[in-house]
């Protein structure tokens, strides 16, 4: 399979991954959940949300009985865990590491915590944690990096550069962005 279909092999879509994290949520919370909580907590129609948790009855991460009341199963309750994992990790990264900003750093992550995998979520999770150590020298590096962001830097040329290999990454990002670096 070529990578760029690797996008379509994800295991929910974005809002797939919304409906579960909502009934995790509320479940944790109330200890049941109805479509009509998860509607309410997500901000839309009752309609739209029966439509998408009944993508999830169909997938096996959700039950519903007799009742309309609904349930995690084993692999819903593990996906709807390793989710939230993944957003904590990726919105810490963001703002403690990157130093984004509150509202992109949260935006950004809602965009794509359904979407790297387990391995490079754990792999994230172990830089933070090691950039977040009380090791003087990483903390040397990092506020190097930060201070960094703020000096505009030059480029040594394509010939010379360690991370550009036949484009100038730097001329590819937006001007906008550039100019806040």
């Amino acid at each position: 399979m070529e990578v760029w279909k690797e996008f379509e092999a994800n295991q929910l879509t974005h809002s797939a991954a919304h409906y579960l994290v909502a009934a995790h949520d509320i479940i944790g919370e109330q200890g049941y959940a109805r479509a009509a909580d998860i509607a309410k907590k997500m901000g839309i129609a009752r309609s739209s949300a029966s439509l998408g948790l009944h993508a999830l009855i169909e997938k096996g991460y959700l039950k519903e009985d007799a009742n309309k009341f609904l349930k995690l199963t084993t692999s819903g309750q593990r996906l709807a865990v390793e989710i939230i994992g993944k957003k904590v990790v990726l919105k810490r990264f963001f703002q403690d590491i990157l130093k984004v900003k509150p509202y992109q750093a949260e935006v950004d992550t809602c965009k794509i915590e359904h979407l790297i995998s387990s391995e490079t979520g754990a792999s994230l999770f172990d830089f933070i944690r090691f950039m977040s150590s009380e090791n003087v020298e990483v903390k040397k590096l990092l506020e190097k990096f930060w201070l960094s962001k703020e000096t505009p830097q030059t480029c040594p040329g394509l010939e010379k550069c360690t991370v550009c290999e036949t484009t100038c990454l730097k001329e590819l990002m937006p001007s906008k962005v550039r100019a806040i670096r």
